[in-house]
């Protein structure tokens, strides 16, 4: 069948993630069957996902303990015929392990299967990948973080290869990311928000910099550069845009609050000066912009925007004047 000819077995596993090993403690067996990877020194850098077992006995019936991470708690679960028999909850292996009040002759370490080289190796190799701009060139490494960040969140034949092959070529460091990335994709696919923050991740691992000086509410285009110099970039374009040089939204492109201050503008200019006029248009947003920004888009005076915010106060948004009676 092939099953001791190891060219089939490494074929067989290339696209397996994590192949279960066991470790010895003793004269017991630790199952370590899945790895996950943390920054806490006192969980040996294990971390969520990671999950080990381990049979012995519990009340003197045959038990099965499953060790586990979750964000920050150590756990160890007993099992009996495939039920959940008791939790214990701790800070760290050790003591969780010794909450259990079994095998303490063993550390928790050592029965999470956390002290074995093997464990340690397998964390290591998991240990989160990061590279720099030098390293773009290096298809194994790419394909590394790429299989890591976006592999499993995006389709199967995204040419990430020629993504980052165009970028590292381009004269120019900064990319409008979704743009960029459409010309991997087939014509008119969509992404979904995990599918670009997979690419972020990436992004960001890769030692490229998001540079995007408007918020998300904003505008979902986002700025990215492969420069060095990243942070500096972020504070030039910052700048450059409160300053009214850069735009969020592309000329090409349909601006919603581009087109409402034209057309509040052109109302504006369509009635006359006084309170039931201009003052009673620019009423209804006079309470809900700054002077500046009013100022700015509708070019009118500080006294208008004065007496149009009284009049929505008093009359209401861009209600007409009070005719006051005629006393005969």
């Amino acid at each position: 069948m092939g099953w001791n000819d190891n060219n089939i077995l490494e074929i067989l596993k290339q696209d397996i993630e994590y192949t279960p090993v066991t470790v010895n403690v003793g004269n017991y067996k630790i199952f370590v069957y899945n790895i996950g990877i943390s920054s806490r020194e006192k969980w040996c850098y294990a971390g969520p996902d990671f999950q080990a077992s381990l049979i012995y006995t519990y009340e003197k019936k045959q038990s099965i303990y499953v060790s586990r991470f979750e964000e920050k708690k150590c756990i160890v679960e007993i099992y009996q015929e495939c039920a959940l028999k008791r939790q214990f909850i701790g800070t760290t292996p050790d003591e969780v392990w010794q909450k259990t009040g079994q095998l303490q002759k063993f550390t928790g370490t050592q029965l999470f299967g956390l002290g074995d080289s093997i464990t340690k190796n397998l964390i290591q190799l998991h240990q989160i990948p990061k590279c720099i701009l030098n390293d773009w060139n290096n298809e194994f490494i790419l394909k590394r973080l790429f299989d890591y960040y976006v592999k499993r969140r995006t389709i199967a034949n995204a040419n990430w290869k020629l993504f980052f092959k165009n970028w590292m070529e381009s004269e120019n460091p900064v990319i409008e990311l979704e743009s960029t990335l459409r010309t991997i994709y087939p014509l008119g696919y969509e992404f979904n928000d995990r599918e670009l923050s997979a690419w972020q991740s990436m992004l960001n691992a890769v030692g490229a910099t998001n540079i995007t000086p408007w918020s998300r509410e904003e505008s979902q285009h986002q700025l990215w550069t492969k420069s060095p110099n990243g942070q500096a970039d972020k504070a030039a374009f910052s700048t450059l845009y409160k300053r009214g040089f850069l735009t969020s939204i592309p000329k090409n492109m349909p601006n919603a609050t581009r087109t409402f201050w034209t057309c509040f503008k052109q109302a504006l200019a369509n009635n006359k000066k006084g309170p039931d006029g201009k003052q009673r248009v620019l009423s209804i947003i006079a309470n809900e912009f700054t002077y500046e920004e009013l100022k700015q888009n509708l070019n009118v005076g500080r006294h208008t925007i004065l007496e149009s915010r009284k009049h929505a106060r008093s009359i209401g948004y861009g209600a007409p004047t009070r005719v006051k009676p005629i006393i005969h």
